[in-house]
């Protein structure tokens, strides 16, 4: 075989004639003429075969009349085997049954002998133009499918792909009997820095989580799929036992524990796993699928950073979640809820300084259901937003008529969840309610959780700084359960420490509880901020409180909470002030 090659080569042309001055000539002239082209050259047909049986050229020019075997019976074997081969026919017959002949075998172009150069070089150029446009169909199919098949942010198989995948891996498995595993991951407070850092950081973060969940994998057959958003699967086919998959959930969890390093960022984001088993837990993808999902919702629940293994109790779990979702949705057309008020007292003076406003659902067949029953899955689901702006938009309402009524009271406390806190339109929605309502921003207390720490803190920050410059007072509600947040005290523009219940419960015989109530106390006083006490029930908490200079109470002691019409005769009603409480202090 001879081959001229030439670095720029884009097609391989294989040229048989058994003529070696003609096959030298026209050889030269074509790698003048097409010096993309790489010339393979043969002097039969039986060797011309051979070559394309071999190399696979893109064109094949070939003299008609051979030995050994010629044109005509070497074209016809080729495209017995690839009708698609371009083959340019040389012959010095120009009757019309050899021309026939070509035509019937399929051969694309013929030019006649002797051989002029303009029309071997227009069939040539004319099978460099079906390449080139074959080549560029081969590309858009190639998107085609790389945009029906591929995630296009991270690369990853999406949900159509990773169901083929499942599809014959389950078949693979029932054939042979071999478990295999999904596994449902959701990234925690994603949305979190989407919105507060860009969505071209959240894009970057999403690539690298895909990036580290491919290094968790076993190995090669082990699938990893963006399901959408924040949500991936992980197909692992061909378990030794379910302890493989367990072990591959947990290595996600430990990798995660580590940073994300994005240009300008670090970032630490958590992720919960559900996990489900072919057979035990489903036969078919869809169910292993919607297991694996139920079973990270059982996950998140539980805490961040976990994986749970689906049981079927979730299902039953799941379909009173879902029943549950979908009353939430409704209640506020319904108008099932409603605000009670739980007053704050001081117990130097004996006034109602303060009323806090707890939200209540009063369920046409469920009866009243408990707060901590519903304000997860509104944070869940989104609807703590909407419902919160109801909380805020009655409770100033409502302290705006106390005003109107001349009661002496100072603020109306509303609780912000984590989630509205992130709302970067928050501050415009406090202040358009305050205008509406026409109450004092003085007249407004809004209590955060330590949790907001966990979000980006200087977004925070700038939210929460910007309503205490309205005026709004900012307190921290269940101080010492949350995140530790001492080192950002100084930075939060805040006014007041809410001492947890879980503290005060046990502070007259517990030595922790009184120390660390006895802390707090200390910390505020130095740091110029009020404190208040929470879930006083007993005469002896509030004696003991007030003896290490904790003055402002809460707790079903004073009362518990009530409607607002009942809540009214406690601002003007006065409790017994403590002039010299005798206690026994523990130290």
């Amino acid at each position: 075989m001879a081959l001229l090659s030439n670095e720029k080569t884009e097609a391989n042309l294989l040229y048989v004639e058994d003529n070696k001055a003609t096959q030298r000539l026209v050889a030269m002239m074509i790698k003048r003429r097409f010096p993309q082209l790489n010339l393979i050259l043969a002097d039969n047909g039986e060797t011309g075969f051979d070559y394309f049986i071999s190399l696979h050229p893109d064109i094949i020019l070939t003299d008609i009349q051979m030995p050994v075997m010629d044109g005509i019976q070497m074209s016809r074997k080729i495209k017995a085997l690839d009708k698609g081969a371009r083959i340019i026919a040389v012959t010095a017959y120009s009757d019309t049954d050899s021309l026939l002949e070509t035509i019937n075998i399929g051969i694309n172009y013929y030019v006649l002998k002797p051989i002029r150069k303009e029309k071997l070089v227009a069939a040539i150029e004319q099978c460099l133009k079906d390449i080139e446009m074959e080549r560029q169909l081969r590309i858009q199919n190639e998107c085609i499918q790389q945009m029906a098949y591929y995630d296009s942010l991270t690369g990853l198989p999406n949900r159509l792909l990773f169901n083929e995948f499942l599809h014959q891996s389950l078949a693979h498995a029932q054939r042979h009997k071999r478990p295999l595993a999904v596994l449902f991951l959701d990234l925690d407070r994603f949305k979190v820095i989407n919105d507060t850092l860009g969505h071209a950081v959240g894009d970057q973060l999403l690539q690298a989580v895909a990036h580290r969940l491919k290094q968790c994998c076993r190995r090669e057959q082990d699938k990893v799929a963006r399901r959408g958003g924040d949500e991936f699967i992980i197909l692992l086919p061909d378990l030794n036992s379910a302890q493989e998959a367990v072990s591959v959930a947990q290595k996600i969890i430990d990798a995660f524990a580590l940073s994300f390093i994005i240009p300008d960022h670090e970032l630490y984001i958590g992720t919960c796993i559900g996990i489900s088993l072919f057979p035990e837990d489903g036969t078919d993808g869809d169910t292993l699928i919607g297991n694996a999902d139920m079973a990270m919702y059982r996950a998140k629940e539980e805490g961040r950073n976990r994986y749970h293994l689906y049981n079927p109790s979730m299902d039953v779990q799941a379909s009173r979640r879902h029943a549950m979702e979908n009353c939430l949705r409704l209640a506020s057309q319904k108008g099932e809820f409603f605000l009670n008020y739980q007053p704050e007292v001081n117990v130097r003076t004996g006034r109602v300084f303060s009323a806090e406003a707890l939200l209540r659902w009063q369920h046409p067949d469920l009866g009243l259901v408990l707060p901590k029953q519903f304000i997860p899955l509104a944070e869940e689901t989104g609807l703590i937003i909407t419902l919160g702006e109801w909380v805020l938009r009655t409770a100033c309402a409502q302290n705006k008529a106390w005003q109107l009524a001349r009661y002496p009271l100072q603020r109306v406390a509303v609780n912000i969840s984590p989630r509205q806190v992130q709302n970067p339109d928050l501050a415009e929605m406090v202040e358009s309610i305050l205008r509406e309502t026409k109450l004092s921003p003085h007249g407004l207390e809004l209590e955060v959780t330590e949790d907001v720490m966990l979000h980006d803190v200087e977004a925070v920050i700038r939210t929460l700084r910007r309503l205490s410059d309205l005026g709004v007072h900012i307190s921290i509600d269940d101080f010492g359960t949350g995140y530790s947040s001492l080192s950002y005290l100084k930075k939060l523009p805040i006014h007041t420490l809410k001492i947890d219940q879980s503290f005060v419960s046990d502070i007259t015989v517990n030595p922790d509880d009184a120390a660390i109530a006895r802390a707090v106390i200390t910390m505020a006083k130095s740091l110029r901020l009020n404190v208040i006490a929470e879930g006083v029930e007993v005469e002896d908490q509030m004696r003991f409180l007030y003896s290490l200079n904790c003055s402002k109470m809460q707790g079903y002691f004073f009362s518990t909470p009530v409607s607002a019409a009942e809540f009214s005769p406690f601002i003007c009603k006065p409790y017994r002030q403590l002039k010299a409480p005798q206690v026994n202090t523990i130290h």
